[in-house]
Order: structure tokens, then C-alpha cells, then sequence
């Protein structure tokens, strides 16, 4: 794969993206859930999500790479990713609490214990072996679709099918960058795939 196509897919395919991008489809997907959705109550969501999951990260990033704590934003080396995998972890376990305590709908609960029991096993795999997160967030992704489709009865198969093919261009672009091997791949879809699932089923 070309480079540069390479690398403009892992910056729109970003991990701290697709929970933003998850919301986008739920909210924009004409089912029940859509509907009986107050405004109010989809707007605090997003705010909640989008505060916690996309724009603390990236600042804490930032601040992470001003001190040279990370040597660059890919985070190359596994060492690295441990304090940004901290620090997205705490977040994620403050965007679940403020929307149990606020008694927003259960599914968002739900999705962000999903996506924090990923970033947990990412820390913890972290620690011997090099994950992907980039294929933790497709993979996250997808497992949302299919989580719906159980949990709403919901014809989602387009969509899903739409994502394993996206999940695939993003898995080359990581190879073709020499980021990952394709086990660090293929393991870092199956644990964001079935976090999310396993907590959309419970």
C-alpha cells in the first residue's frame, strides 16, 4: 500500500476516533433507539463521549510529547504506550460514570466498559507485546454493529460488512507502515471485536 495512504488512514481510523464515529452511526441509524432519544439527552452523550474519549486524550498527548514522554504521536516504541493507555483507561471509566450517574441510556454504559475492558487488556498485553490499538478500535467498532444487531434487532449487515472491509485497509496500512506484525493485528480486532460485543450481550 501506498505511504501516504497508509498513513491518512491511520489518522482517520485513529482509535480515539471510533467511539465518536460509533455515536455518529447510533444517533444517525433510523431505529428506536434514535427516536426516543431526547436531544437533550443525545447532546450530554456526545459531549460526555467526546470530551473524554477524543479531546482529553489528544491533549494529554500533546502534553506527553512536549515532555518527551512519548518521542512521537505513533507511539513506535511498546514502552510508550503505557501512560497514554493509563490515561485513556481513566477517562473512559469517567465518561461510564458520569452516564450511569446521570442515568443515560444503559446501551452507552455499556459500550464505554466495552471499550475500557479493550484499553485494560491493551495495557496489560502492553507490557510484554505490542498490540494494536488502531485494530482495537475497528475492531471495537465492528463488534458494536453486531452488538446492535442482537441487542436492537436491527438489520445492520451492510454496515458490518462495510467495516470488516475498512478493518481490513486499516490492518495493511499498519503492516505496510512496519508498525505491527500480523498477529499484533489479528489480536488487537479480536479483542476490540469482542469486548464490545461481549458487553452489548451481557
Amino acid at each position: 500500500m501506498n505511504r501516504q495512504l497508509a498513513q491518512f488512514l491511520s489518522i482517520v481510523l485513529h482509535p480515539v476516533l471510533m467511539p465518536t464515529y460509533a455515536l455518529f452511526f447510533i444517533f444517525g441509524n433510523t431505529t428506536f433507539l434514535t427516536f426516543s432519544t431526547p436531544d437533550l439527552v443525545k447532546k450530554a452523550i456526545f459531549y460526555i463521549v467526546v470530551i473524554n474519549t477524543l479531546i482529553f486524550p489528544v491533549v494529554i498527548t500533546y502534553i506527553l510529547y512536549r515532555t518527551k514522554v512519548i518521542q512521537s504521536f505513533q507511539m513506535e516504541r511498546r514502552e510508550e504506550r503505557q501512560v497514554p493507555y493509563i490515561s485513556n483507561l481513566l477517562l473512559l471509566f469517567v465518561a461510564a460514570y458520569l452516564v450511569h450517574t446521570l442515568r443515560l441510556p444503559a446501551l452507552f454504559f455499556r459500550l464505554l466498559l466495552g471499550a475500557a475492558s479493550s484499553v485494560m487488556i491493551a495495557l496489560f498485553v502492553n507490557f510484554k507485546w505490542k498490540i494494536s490499538i488502531h485494530m482495537i478500535g475497528i475492531g471495537a467498532l465492528t463488534g458494536t454493529l453486531f452488538g446492535l444487531t442482537t441487542l436492537l434487532a436491527i438489520d445492520l449487515r451492510t454496515a458490518i460488512v462495510a467495516c470488516f472491509l475498512v478493518a481490513g485497509l486499516l490492518g495493511t496500512a499498519r503492516l505496510s507502515l512496519g508498525a505491527h506484525q500480523p498477529m499484533q493485528i489479528y489480536a488487537g480486532f479480536v479483542v476490540g471485536f469482542f469486548c464490545e460485543y461481549y458487553f452489548l450481550g451481557v
